[in-house]
C-alpha cells in the first residue's frame, strides 16, 4: 500500500495532505472502488483516480481543503456525462479527507495511522470506518475507528460506537468495500459512516526470483499493484543498485532454493536469475511442491521446452509441467530493453490479476 507510504511521509515533514479515496463508481469509470490519491505540499504524491476533468475537479476541491484551517471530511459525487465532459457516462463519489493540523495526532503510537501501518505489516485484514462531516455532531466529524476481527467486541456505553462496530464485524464477514452507512446519534440526527476493507490475506502473492536488470526495471511498476511481492537473490549488492522505494517489498537475501521454503501457497513465480542451472533447480522445486498459482521463466521457446523435457523425464506430471510457461512476456524484435521486458511481463500479471478479480466477482 504505497498510499501509506506518502500519507506516512507528509504526516512526518508536517506538510499540509489530502487523502482522497473512490468509494463508490457506477457505470463506465476511469477508477476504481478503493483508488486513492495523496495531494500533498500543493501537488499530487500518490495515485490517481484516473485522470482527465475528474481528477481536475477532484485535485481543485483537494487545494481548497488545504487552504482552510479546520480538517475536514468530505464526500463528493462526480457525474461523469454532461457535468464533466467525459464520456464513461458513470459517476464516482470520493471521500475527500484533509489534515492540516493533525500531525501531533497522528504521529501517536496508538494513532488510526500507526494502528493501520502495524495491521498492513502484519498482512491482517481490517476495515477502517470513518465518520463524515456532520454539521450536527463536529465532535465526531472525521474520526476513524479500526476493526479487526481479533478486536474486542464488548458493548460500549456509546450506542453510535456499537453501532458503527456492529456494520464493521458486518463487513468483515463479506466481500464488500468500501461502503456508506447512516446512523442516528444520541440527538437523533444521521451520522454518515464510511467503512473500508483492507484485504491484506486476500492480496496475491508474487515471487521474483533474481535481482538483475530486468527485475530492477519491473519493481517500479510491481511496487504499484495490489499485491505482496517476495524478491529473492543470493547477491546483496544486486539489491543495493535499486533505487526504488523498497518499502512494499520483502527482500529475501539468500540462497534460491532457501528463499523458496517460506513462500506462501499460490504464489505467481517469475524466475528471471542469472544461471541456467539456477533457473532449472528454482522450477523444479517450484514444480515439486505443486502449490503455485503461476510459474513463468525468462528466456526462449528453445529454453521453455528443453526445461520441460528434463523435468518430465525426472518423473513430473505432465498436468503440472504444463502449467510451466517459458517464455514469459511478449517477444519483441526490436524494443528488447529490460524497461521493455519488464512491461511485456507486468502485463501478464495484469491480465492474471484481472482475470482473478472477474471469476471473484461472478
Amino acid at each position: 500500500m504505497t498510499w501509506l507510504s506518502s500519507f506516512k511521509k507528509a504526516i512526518t515533514l508536517n506538510n499540509g495532505c489530502v487523502l482522497l479515496t473512490v468509494i463508490e463508481t457506477k457505470g463506465s469509470t476511469p477508477c476504481s472502488v478503493g483508488d486513492k490519491i495523496i495531494f500533498s505540499n500543493k501537488q499530487l504524491t500518490f495515485g490517481s483516480i484516473g485522470g482527465g476533468n475528474l481528477e481536475f475537479q477532484a485535485l481543485t476541491l483537494a487545494k481548497d481543503l488545504l487552504n482552510k484551517d479546520t480538517n475536514a471530511t468530505h464526500l463528493e459525487k462526480y457525474p461523469l456525462g454532461a457535468t464533466l465532459g467525459q464520456c464513461c457516462g458513470g459517476y464516482v463519489k470520493v471521500m475527500f479527507e484533509s489534515f492540516v493540523n493533525s500531525s501531533t495526532q497522528l504521529k501517536k503510537k496508538n494513532s488510526w495511522l500507526e494502528t493501520v501501518s502495524d495491521l498492513i505489516e502484519k498482512q491482517q485484514d481490517f476495515v477502517v470506518a470513518t465518520i463524515i462531516d456532520n454539521q450536527t455532531d463536529k465532535r465526531n466529524s472525521g474520526k476513524k475507528f479500526v476493526y479487526t476481527a481479533n478486536s474486542d467486541k464488548s458493548p460500549s456505553s456509546n450506542d453510535l460506537t456499537n453501532k458503527i462496530s456492529a456494520g464493521a464485524y458486518n463487513l468483515l464477514s463479506t466481500n464488500d468495500s468500501p461502503t456508506i452507512a447512516q446512523y442516528q446519534n444520541s440527538s437523533e440526527s444521521l451520522i454518515e459512516v464510511c467503512y473500508e476493507k483492507m484485504n491484506n490475506t486476500e492480496l496475491q502473492s508474487v515471487a521474483i526470483f533474481g535481482a538483475g536488470h530486468i527485475s530492477r526495471a519491473l519493481m517500479p511498476i510491481l511496487t504499484k499493484l495490489p499485491i505482496r511481492i517476495y524478491w529473492i537473490d543470493d547477491r546483496a549488492e544486486q539489491f543495493e543498485q535499486y533505487q526504488g522505494d523498497t518499502s512494499q517489498i520483502n527482500i529475501i537475501c539468500d540462497d534460491f532454493i532457501s528463499g523458496l521454503a517460506d513462500l506462501p501457497e499460490e504464489t505467481y513465480c517469475l524466475v528471471i536469475t542469472y544461471s541456467h542451472k539456477m533457473d532449472f533447480d528454482i522450477c523444479e522445486k517450484i514444480i515439486s511442491r505443486n502449490s503455485f498459482t503461476y510459474l513463468g521463466m525468462i528466456g526462449s521457446r528453445i529454453k521453455g521446452n528443453k526445461f520441460r523435457d528434463r523435468l518430465l523425464k525426472k518423473g513430473y506430471p505432465k498436468e503440472t509441467v504444463d502449467k510451466f510457461i517459458c517464455p514469459i512476456g511478449a517477444k519483441q524484435k526490436f524494443l528488447k530493453s529490460p524497461t521493455a521486458i519488464a512491461v511485456t511481463i507486468a502485463m501478464d500479471l495484469l491480465n492474471f490479476l484481472e482475470d482473478k478479480k472477474q471469476s471473484i466477482a461472478l
